[in-house]
């Protein structure tokens, strides 16, 4: 869970809190601070919390939360801790969450015992745009989001709700929004069909440019993929430009295995899912890429030159990046 300083992301997670049953979820907050206090705000919660404080889990902490993790499943193994469910961290309000994503399945002792859920931002309806101008942590926030939530709507007009509505958009199109509202499931795995019925579904690329240089865009393949093909094209194109692009979704037509879900944070690719049968009504393919410091066209070239590729791919060159 993240999002910028002041946005509520503590009350939301006590919000949570109340709703789950105890023993079942373990948090651990990041204070940029030496001094940690949230962790006492939801102590009372009778939720296992672990603290990291003194620096950022993006940068300058990011080794304990690995260490963290791996002592959580230490002492899970060991019986110390009950059968947990979920694992939150909720980060400081000034990280950026796309590392923090990657060291979990950069890890392949936390990957095999841990899936990744959901990253879940919070967004200020009455200061959130004027952060965004002002803060360039802001962005990075939206754009690893898979669902976010925006806070004190009850004291924003309707008219300004949609317009941070649109703003988030702006910079991530393909997450989930929901209006000041914590449902059970906010924490819960991605669903694939989440994927689907999001802005991801649009058919027309589009192309929205945000304050400073992170930006998202989507396009439309119109014909199924060759998967070996295009995994290949999508771990170069992340190893070059990985550091660019914040995050990547896709919904891909592939050829003889229908409607796969391929998405990935900078380097790192989340192991594909199968949409169910029902959901393959077309060999539509469509990709939305978040992307900072990187200019889209690099992205859109390469991707044009590797389908062209595939329809005469013989085995020996791939397209460049």
């Amino acid at each position: 869970m993240t999002g910028f300083l002041g946005s509520g992301k503590t009350t939301l997670l006590k919000r949570y809190l109340q709703q789950q049953a105890v023993g079942s979820t373990l948090v651990i907050i990041n204070e940029f601070g030496r001094e940690s206090i949230d962790d006492r705000i939801t102590l009372h919660l009778k939720s296992e919390i672990e603290t990291i404080a003194d620096g950022c889990l993006c940068c300058t902490v990011l080794g304990q939360l690995q260490q963290t993790l791996l002592h959580i499943l230490t002492r899970r193994a060991r019986g110390e801790l009950p059968e947990l469910q979920r694992i939150i961290v909720e980060t400081s309000g000034l990280a950026d969450p796309t590392p923090i994503l990657g060291t979990v399945l950069s890890d392949e002792n936390l990957h095999e015992y841990i899936k990744v859920g959901p990253c879940v931002t919070a967004f200020d309806a009455l200061e959130g745009l004027q952060t965004l101008k002002e803060f360039a942590e802001a962005a990075p926030q939206l754009a690893a989001a898979d669902r976010v939530i925006v806070t004190k709507t009850d004291l924003a007009d309707s008219a300004d709700i949609e317009t941070v509505i649109t703003a988030i958009r702006d910079v991530n199109p393909a997450c989930d929004v929901t209006l000041n509202d914590v449902p059970d499931t906010i924490f819960a795995p991605i669903e694939s069909v989440e994927i689907v019925n999001s802005p991801l579904r649009a058919a027309n690329t589009s192309v929205h440019l945000h304050t400073g240089s992170v930006r998202s865009f989507s396009t439309v393949l119109d014909r199924s993929v060759d998967w070996a093909t295009f995994s290949v094209w999508l771990t170069a194109l992340l190893n070059r430009h990985g550091d660019h692009i914040l995050r990547f979704k896709s919904v891909l037509a592939v050829r003889s295995a229908g409607k796969l879900v391929v998405q990935g944070v900078r380097h790192r690719v989340y192991p594909p899912s199968h949409l169910p049968a029902e959901d393959n009504e077309d060999n539509v393919s469509r990709l939305v890429f978040i992307s900072n410091g990187i200019n889209d066209q690099i992205i859109l070239d390469s991707l044009k030159r590797f389908t062209a590729a595939t329809s005469t791919f013989n085995g020996l060159s791939w397209p460049a990046l």
